[in-house]
């Protein structure tokens, strides 16, 4: 699961490799090293615990749910995979139909996830898209838990530096995070 992969990665330190010769020609190149990402990266990388819910897997059913601090039982283990919360109280989890939806802390569904990368979308400067169910696509805060900005779009991005490219109407355009279109 991308999850697994980016903690492994994290756990790594994250450094870039070290510049590699071209091997086997007259004249060896030098490949740069590669360089970090723009500020606006994607990431789903909230701490496990947030709103005290934590992951947890049913070994006789191999499904995955929610208990509290004191162990008990908050979100029945009824989804293939679980992300942790999000400051908002946002979770990504796998319901295995969907595939891909987000929920409440009390496992209520909120929307459908964008399907990105074989799994929920990423958050990216707070926010992650979703699909309605005419198939348009809009906007989920990380932080509010909330739809932020209504499902109206055919094709949308990720926020970069507090925009988005969108396409509605045959039209392709941006918007700031009010979903306000921007030059």
């Amino acid at each position: 699961m991308r999850f697994a992969v980016l903690a492994a990665l994290a756990a790594c330190g994250g450094s870039s490799p070290a510049p590699v010769a071209n091997a086997g020609t007259e004249s060896a190149v030098a490949v740069p090293a590669l360089q970090p990402g723009p500020a606006c990266e994607a990431r789903m990388d909230t701490p496990d615990g947030l709103h005290d819910r934590f992951m947890f897997t049913d070994e006789a059913t191999e499904k995955a749910g929610y208990k509290d601090k004191a162990g008990t039982l908050v979100i029945p283990a009824i989804y293939h995979a679980v992300y942790p919360f999000s400051p908002g109280g946002v979770a990504a989890v796998i319901d295995g139909t969907t595939p891909f939806v987000f929920i409440d802390v009390t496992g209520k569904l909120i929307a459908k996830a964008y399907a990105f990368d074989n799994g929920p979308d990423y958050y990216q400067e707070g926010f992650a898209r979703v699909v309605g169910t005419d198939g348009r696509i809009g906007y989920i805060s990380e932080t509010t838990g909330k739809i932020s900005i209504a499902a109206q779009f055919e094709t949308a991005m990720p926020f970069c530096e507090g925009k988005a490219e969108v396409k509605a109407g045959g039209q392709t355009y941006s918007i700031d995070t009010l979903g306000k279109r921007v030059p």
